[in-house]
């Protein structure tokens, strides 16, 4: 386990006692009704986050299908080396000499459609910085014309400067939502006379649809579960059981798990990218990745802040045509994006619990994610359920990535920043609106406060909540288990195995075992086993290197190859187990909590190996992936999120010395999961660290270690 991560574990399970939550913010239990609140409206007093926990009951009117959005550029000067034409036409737009030899530069009236937006991009070019460029915008309204309002230019929004969507964008200014008006006109001021070349006028029409629906949010990640396409996937179950329980588990009874109370990060709810009408066929789909989720940041959209409820589908449809049409970006530049009624909105495609790279924090996109507030929040205070809403979406995304809320120092590629910040924490921008800026301290408080554990996207290999992982081992004289602790010692050799500490369980009879994440989700480390007969138990960790006693998990899993638990590959919060039945393909058995695995679904094709490693997240999009051993080569295969595993390729590694090979979590916070492996000519004991590129050399742990083995 990361240290960030262990330490701020080790706090919430010593002070986030009821008294410490009430001193801080509110009632612990009223943090956690979020995760049922969908079930029990919240009639309670209020609480930190009750503002936004009833926008989780609400239900939205939201357009029935797709939506597509009208875009028209307007010419306003010509492209460099152009003789006073665009190639769409003449300039719609007036020149006239500034004072002190600037220029300023007014478009004709263009009509304006529905409920519109606008926005001013011009040619590639020198990089012009806000005091080069002022734009400005006014409307009419049956004959009446507004006064000039300013239109925000930040070159710190786009993507990240060297990445192949920017090579594809255009510089220019944010979309402005100007609402129902009849015209609108823009004025283009340059201090120094030089008018960009290839200026152009973006209206966009956010379209309208031809039937609407009333549901709730279609991302409800407290209840996430595999898609539906795998779990219907006709392959045969597991073999069923032949035998019964052994007798040297006399207590266990088979059925459901009873589990102890979760003090996991409440999850928040939200609207699909299909439920405000997106239009797939506007994106890049090639120019989709990831890497990693170091911080986050806080951002508006400086628009409009009279909106209805109704109305926020086509500002977002208006936001993601202008970024892709007008500015030539893959996709919507924000990872999420929130009302100001407390709704939370998926923004750039790719998964709203993976590390997707948005376009949003020039420079920073990388390690991070954004949320964007609908609205101007320079000139009106957000609402309560706003902030709210940012503080469990940031206390969620945070802890998927294992990033605690409160952290002061995080790296965000090569600067550090607190976990939470405002964008103009990262440039000379005034993003997002000093209302909403002011109200930052706030979300790192709330969000603080609502991570209450961390999930099982990682490999979690923690058993003693300690800074560093474990490993669990039989001892070969009499099948007792052992965890094995890593320890930094600071030194020229910076880790070392500790004493083995004595569980107390027998693996008599157990021909695989298996630490399984945080498989109840409480901050502490489990143990799944199987035994011959092919019955699955589950032990819950205490934190101290011991367990609890078995609890049956599933049968007919006798015939199950390659077995291992894999952390959380569907994406739910849940860790996961993934095997090979005989003769079959390699499929997926969800974690579900309080409830036994089910036959689980194809993952992959039949796979040829003789051992199946989980490492986490090795590469860089933030689904756990797996090694398979062969006879003499070694394979990488992809995890893709709720699914399953994609490609795979061979790794350039010769692992045949070693009798261990186990996956750990990430031991030197590389932000990659790393191997613990055994030479088995010496029995000595080493760390490989790995990265997204391969494997590092390998560092001596310890010695002494030849009457143990792994148990399968």
């Amino acid at each position: 386990m990361p240290n960030n991560r262990a330490r701020f574990v080790t706090v919430c399970q010593q002070l986030l006692t009821l008294g410490v939550v009430l001193a801080v913010v509110t009632p612990a239990a009223n943090i956690v009704s979020l995760d049922v609140v969908q079930r029990a409206p919240v009639t309670t007093a209020p609480t930190a986050l009750a503002a936004y926990a009833a926008t989780t009951t609400m239900k939205s009117e939201l357009p029935a299908g797709v939506v597509d959005p009208i875009v028209t550029e307007v010419p306003l000067t010509a492209p460099a080396g152009a003789r006073g034409r665009t190639l769409a036409g003449k300039p719609q737009a007036r020149v006239v000499a500034g004072k002190g030899g600037g220029a300023q530069l007014t478009s004709l009236p263009q009509a304006v459609s529905g409920y519109g937006a606008v926005g001013v991009t011009w040619g590639k070019g020198k990089q012009l910085s806000e005091e080069q460029i002022q734009v400005q915008v006014r409307t009419e309204t049956d004959d009446a014309w507004t006064e000039w309002m300013p239109v925000q230019y930040d070159a710190d929004h786009g993507p990240d400067p060297r990445s192949a969507e920017a090579k594809k964008s255009r510089p220019g200014t944010d979309a402005l939502l100007v609402g129902e008006v009849d015209e609108v006109q823009v004025k283009v001021t340059t201090p120094d006379g030089a008018t960009p070349a290839d200026l152009r006028l973006a209206v966009i029409a956010p379209g309208e649809p031809t039937a609407t629906k009333v549901e709730a949010p279609a991302i409800d990640t407290r209840d996430a579960e595999a898609p539906s396409s795998a779990r219907t996937s006709a392959v045969p179950a597991v073999d069923a059981p032949t035998e019964e329980p052994p007798a040297a588990d006399p207590a266990v009874t088979p059925g459901a798990i009873e589990m102890q109370a979760a003090t996991y990060t409440p999850r928040p709810v939200i609207y699909s990218r299909a439920q405000w009408g997106a239009d797939e066929r506007l994106r890049d789909k090639s120019s989709l990745h990831y890497f990693e989720v170091h911080a986050g940041f806080v951002h508006h959209t400086v628009n409009a802040n009279n909106y209805t409820r109704a109305q926020v589908p086509g500002l977002l449809r208006s936001i993601y045509a202008y970024h892709t049409k007008s500015r030539g970006w893959s996709d919507l530049g924000y990872n999420y994006l929130v009302d100001r009624f407390g709704r939370i909105w998926e923004g750039r495609y790719g998964g709203v619990d993976r590390p997707v790279v948005g376009a949003h924090t020039l420079g920073y996109n990388d390690y991070s994610f954004a949320m964007s507030a609908i609205g101007n929040y320079d000139i009106a205070k957000p609402s309560d359920a706003m902030v709210q809403a940012y503080g469990a979406l940031f206390a969620w995304k945070l802890s998927l990535h294992g990033v605690s809320a409160s952290s002061r120092s995080q790296a965000v590629g090569r600067k550090s920043f607190r976990a939470i910040n405002g964008h103009r924490d990262a440039g000379s921008t005034a993003c997002p609106g000093k209302y909403l800026y002011a109200k930052i301290p706030q979300i790192r408080t709330l969000a603080a406060a609502a991570q209450r554990g961390w999930t099982g996207r990682e490999l979690e290999s923690n058993l003693t909540l300690t800074p560093h992982p474990d490993i669990i081992i039989r001892r070969t004289s009499d099948q007792q288990a052992f965890v094995l602790p890593l320890r930094g010692t600071g030194g020229k050799a910076p880790y070392r195995i500790a004493r083995p500490i004595a569980t107390g369980v027998s693996l008599v009879g157990v021909n695989r075992v298996m630490n399984a994440g945080d498989w109840n989700r409480d901050g502490k480390g489990d143990m799944v086993y199987r035994r011959t007969n092919g019955y699955l138990y589950l032990r819950l960790g205490t934190g101290r290197g011991t367990f609890s006693g078995p609890r049956l998990l599933s049968t007919g899993f006798k015939k199950v190859q390659l077995l291992s638990a894999v952390g959380d590959v569907t994406g739910d919060g849940w860790p996961d187990l993934m095997g090979q039945p005989k003769g079959s393909s390699m499929r997926i058995y969800p974690g579900a909590g309080a409830n036994p695995l089910g036959s689980g679904y194809v993952a992959a094709g039949k796979v040829a190996a003789t051992r199946q490693i989980a490492v986490g997240r090795m590469d860089a999009d933030g689904a756990p992936d797996v090694l398979f051993r062969g006879n003499r080569k070694v394979t990488l295969s992809r995890g893709n999120g709720p699914g399953g595993l994609t490609s795979t390729r061979a790794m350039s590694v010769n692992l045949n010395p070693y009798d261990w090979i186990v996956g750990i979590s990430d031991v030197g916070l590389t932000g990659h999961s790393d191997l613990v492996v055994r030479l088995g000519s010496t029995k000595a004991l080493y760390l490989i660290e790995m990265t997204t590129s391969g494997f590092g050399a390998p560092k001596l742990l310890g010695q002494g270690l030849g009457g143990y083995d792994l148990a399968g």
